[in-house]
């Protein structure tokens, strides 16, 4: 099995409230896992004045977004920040500037408060700034809504893609058993008249289950047979009924390859679920390292804009 460790998380915080979700989140794996913390929050840049005149009011609101983040980070510690967690201001755009640091600065794990969707005719031709992040940060990212995993992770719901490979979907469903002493819920489903024991469907799910229950892990494979919904719709259905703490998604390699279902499929999950969504690695990037064989730079395809810091440890 692939070492997988969480070392790094990142929790971007909006200073709203938003972030107090994420963050809580994020103590939670740090107990699990003995990881770092770092809280970032972006500040808009001060625009359309002459360039000496806008640094210095960019550091203004650097500094003012940093007293505010340390009061966010003591209340929410109250009134001590642990030496695990780091305080970071960044100015700029906050979408661009979440997948820089991320991808850039080599982070394992990226946690953020997904928003309800906006529905109005802009908000549906415009891409959500949730799947953007998800889509384009390298890292596995986890994304919370109202109910993080305060309980424990007793049980993590997996959905299978027979279109896909599954190395890191197994090496993750290992790796978070174990951690988390968590039961694994694979489903898959099959909506073709076909035998369901000489579906792919099924012997893929069930070698996963098998290499699962090997290592120690309480698993079960579920197949899902419906003719009449497409796949998408009915694994959304299937993960609606089930009672589980944490779904681990698989972004699609065929989004590279124009598979809009995929990437559809993905973005669905993210918004309909109430259950947080730990999705792996970027397609992008995993798929490209198994192709060519190399290791893909972390910066591939994001936008750079120019980023200012102030760091406290």
């Amino acid at each position: 099995m692939t070492d997988i460790k969480l070392e790094r998380i990142l929790v971007p915080v909006s200073l709203n409230g938003d972030g107090e979700d994420a963050l809580k989140q994020a103590i939670f794996f740090r107990k699990k896992m003995n990881s770092k913390i770092t809280l970032i929050h972006v500040t808009p840049a001060a625009s359309n004045l002459k360039n000496l005149v806008q640094a210095e009011l960019n550091k203004r609101l650097q500094a003012r977004a940093m007293v505010r983040l340390i009061r966010f980070a003591k209340i929410q510690f109250k009134g001590r920040i642990p030496e695990y967690v780091k305080l970071r201001v960044e100015i700029g755009q906050h979408v661009p500037v979440i997948i820089e640091v991320a991808n850039k600065e080599s982070f394992n794990l990226v946690i953020i408060r997904k928003n309800e969707r906006i529905e109005s005719l802009v908000g549906r031709l415009k891409k959500h700034s949730t799947d953007k992040i998800v889509q384009e940060i390298n890292c596995p990212v986890l994304s919370v809504k109202d109910r993080w995993t305060y309980r424990g992770v007793r049980n993590i719901l997996v959905p299978v893609d027979i279109r896909q490979q599954s190395r890191d979907l197994l090496n993750w469903s290992i790796y978070l058993g174990k951690k988390l002493n968590s039961r694994i819920t694979l489903i898959s489903v099959l909506n073709l008249k076909i035998e369901l024991e000489q579906s792919l469907a099924y012997k893929k799910a069930k070698l996963l289950e098998r290499s699962i229950c090997d290592e120690g892990i309480q698993c079960e494979a579920r197949i899902i047979e419906n003719e009449d919904n497409d796949k998408v719709e009915s694994l959304l259905q299937c993960i609606k009924q089930e009672k589980a703490d944490l779904i681990l998604a698989q972004g699609a390699q065929d989004i590279l390859l124009g598979d809009v279902k995929s990437e559809n499929f993905t973005s669905r999950l993210l918004h309909d679920s109430v259950k947080p969504i730990l999705r792996l690695e970027s397609t992008k990037v995993s798929f490209l390292k198994d192709i060519l064989g190399v290791n893909i730079p972390a910066n591939i395809k994001i936008d750079k804009p120019g980023v200012e810091r102030i760091l406290v440890q």
